[in-house]
């Protein structure tokens, strides 16, 4: 008989991050527990464990975080380093542990959980696909022209004596994970998402006029050249001194191209990269809304007194049948799971029916809220 707990000793942690290297890593990549000390952190102690016989054979990593989206913050847990043993597959730990994790995030007043993947294990719990991103393939070329542009910035490489200016321009984006000071140093230290290519932070900073303006943490091949293409993984400050870091980097380490990820609400970055390439995509994996009502309710500062989900001008009801009704004042909309998820987060959101010219024009006026990139520092 299988056992199922959270993990909080250091010993079990070792153990979970070990089976996490046997299972993701490869002699060219730091462990797991490196990569990712909060997974395994005894202090936070979130995540969660299968044993068989003493043994632990299935781990769920777990993290929780707080997003500042334009004023409202948002209780959010992140999920990943999900594996199980090989000689214990196909034995349902996963989605045993998955239904606890999900009862433990409602416990603690968390509205989303994050999920690294897609899989069917998480698409047949209600985790889906959301976001709406410009995914620009940044080119030489492109890095030449905006440099050209931009001859009000330099850009230098990051010094130790630079923690409370990357602070302070982290804290100035109105959208963002929130990052204690130390917690920012140990997330670019860690290198989560650089980790699993094989590549390796570079932090770069513009100034103009001899004042930081601006910040960016990129993934870059250094020890090892892989196939992965280097990308941006956080940035802040004045969008066109960010884009001259990205122009300034290409030359610097001699890049070929640099994937960055841009939301829906950056639309000062997008216009400095208006001549970039792109794909319309999504945020990183996958999301699951734990509460829609908690949710709306934790949103509410960020609408900013329009709407009062307190006096029920805004709210949701759960049915029988797993559907969702959304009210919106004298108006409803029915949706399922997945058209919730679209409604909140897409900027088009997509719809089996087309609701009416009133409930489109009141959900445009609330939706979709502004989010971060997942596949950032704080990955999990």
């Amino acid at each position: 008989m299988a056992e199922y707990r959270q993990l909080h000793h250091a010993d079990e942690l070792n153990e979970a991050a070990k089976l996490a290297d046997r299972v993701f890593r490869d002699h060219e990549q730091v462990s797991m527990g490196q990569a990712f000390p909060l997974v395994f952190s005894p202090g936070l102690g979130q995540s969660f464990g299968a044993f068989e016989d003493g043994k632990l054979v299935a781990f769920i990593g777990l993290v929780p975080w707080l997003v500042n989206a334009g004023g409202a913050r948002l209780k959010v847990y992140a999920l990943g380093a999900v594996c199980t043993d090989p000689d214990y597959r196909g034995k349902g730990y996963a989605g045993t542990i998955l239904d606890m994790v999900k009862e433990h995030i409602r416990k603690a007043g968390a509205s989303l959980l994050l999920v690294s993947g897609d899989r069917g294990l998480y698409t047949r719990n209600h985790c889906y696909h959301y976001g709406s991103f410009n995914r620009y393939t940044f080119l030489p070329e492109n890095g030449e022209a905006i440099a050209a542009q931009n001859t009000a910035y330099s850009v230098r490489e990051f010094a130790s004596s630079d923690w409370y200016t990357l602070h302070e321009l982290a804290e100035s984006r109105p959208v963002r994970y929130e990052q204690g000071l130390s917690e920012l140093a140990q997330l670019i230290h860690s290198q989560a998402v650089a980790s699993i290519y094989k590549q390796e932070h570079r932090t770069l900073i513009a100034e103009k006029d001899g004042k930081p303006v601006a910040f960016a943490v990129l993934s870059i091949p250094v020890r090892y050249q892989t196939s992965a293409a280097s990308q941006a993984a956080e940035w802040a400050g004045d969008a066109s001194a960010v884009a001259a870091i990205f122009a300034d980097a290409m030359k610097r380490y001699s890049l070929e191209k640099l994937d960055i990820a841009v939301p829906w609400q950056e639309a000062e970055l997008r216009q400095a990269l208006l001549d970039t390439p792109f794909q319309a995509g999504r945020n990183n994996g996958t999301v699951f809304i734990s509460d829609p009502q908690l949710l709306l309710e934790q949103l509410t500062p960020y609408w900013n007194g329009a709407i009062d989900t307190q006096r029920g001008e805004l709210r949701v009801t759960a049915g029988e049948d797993g559907q969702f009704t959304l009210h919106l004042g004298p108006d409803a909309i029915a949706l399922t799971p997945q058209e919730l998820v679209s409604v909140v987060f897409d900027a088009e959101p997509k719809l089996a029916e087309q609701p009416s010219v009133e409930i489109q024009e009141r959900l445009a006026a609330l939706f979709p809220i502004p989010f971060p990139y997942a596949n950032g520092l704080n990955f999990v």
